[in-house]
């Protein structure tokens, strides 16, 4: 028998959802609608996907980024580099040097870095960072080669756009747009933000959000791979102390 899994929701579908479970009546184009409580489920449900922004580490919000370190003329001391725009925050210990295969060290406290640059000493074997405002500031960067920062983080872009899909953004403002996160999450905490700006109860609302989202969070992770040493330590051979050059060349 043939079915059908519904793994994102529409804006349209989010607020419908919501005005059958609260007892209002539907409409079939929410930001085109003269209800002044259609539209404050629209603001619900963006709310709602700042909210869940925060309250995991959302493999479906993961991404990959990459920034060329660079410094602009010999022994500049320190440099800026714009981050991604849809940065939201590090994933922890994912920072790297890429040439020199080993982590970025940071993010450097402002006074190891004051130190660092009142002193004007740093260790050359990586990166060193830090993070103020929108940009990441690298100490003594490489000049003129540049070194490839890698690193994973959490983004803050989990709508598709209605008309562009390749257009990603942080909020609802089409009927068509999609969200990435789990559909029933965003759903219920769409109905909590709702009632909440009603003045109604929200007990019941309350509990199914709080267990619905200790389920995702605990099921939305992997495990360890299994270690087939006798301690919790990596294996003899793993992507930490094997080449990544060199693979099926004979003995020379």
């Amino acid at each position: 028998m043939p079915f059908e899994i519904v793994s994102e929701a529409t804006l349209s579908a989010i607020v419908k959802a919501v005005c059958s479970m609260v007892g209002h009546p539907s409409t079939t184009s929410p930001t085109a609608s003269a209800d002044p409580a259609i539209h404050q489920m629209i603001t619900a449900a963006n709310q709602a996907l700042g909210d869940l922004l925060g309250a995991a580490e959302w493999t479906v919000l993961t991404r990959e980024g990459l920034i060329e370190i660079v410094a602009d003329a010999p022994d500049q001391k320190q440099k800026a580099f714009v981050l991604p725009e849809d940065f939201y925050r590090w994933i922890d210990q994912t920072q790297w040097s890429k040439q020199a295969q080993l982590p970025a060290m940071g993010p450097v406290s402002p006074q190891g870095w004051m130190s660092y640059t009142v002193r004007n000493w740093t260790p050359q074997l990586t990166l060193y960072w830090q993070v103020r405002g929108k940009q990441v500031f690298v100490l003594n960067p490489p000049y003129p080669v540049p070194v490839e920062l890698v690193f994973q983080y959490v983004s803050k872009a989990s709508v598709i756009d209605e008309q562009d899909p390749t257009v990603l953004k942080n909020f609802f403002d089409k009927d068509g747009d999609t969200t990435i996160h789990d559909p029933y999450i965003v759903i219920l905490l769409t109905r909590l933000k709702y009632l909440e700006y009603k003045g109604f109860d929200t007990t019941a609302a309350t509990r199914d959000y709080a267990n619905a989202l200790d389920m995702r969070v605990n099921a939305d992770k992997g495990a360890p791979v299994l270690s087939l040493s006798r301690q919790f330590v990596f294996p003899y051979i793993s992507i930490a102390n094997a080449p990544d050059t060199g693979y099926g060349r004979g003995a020379s």
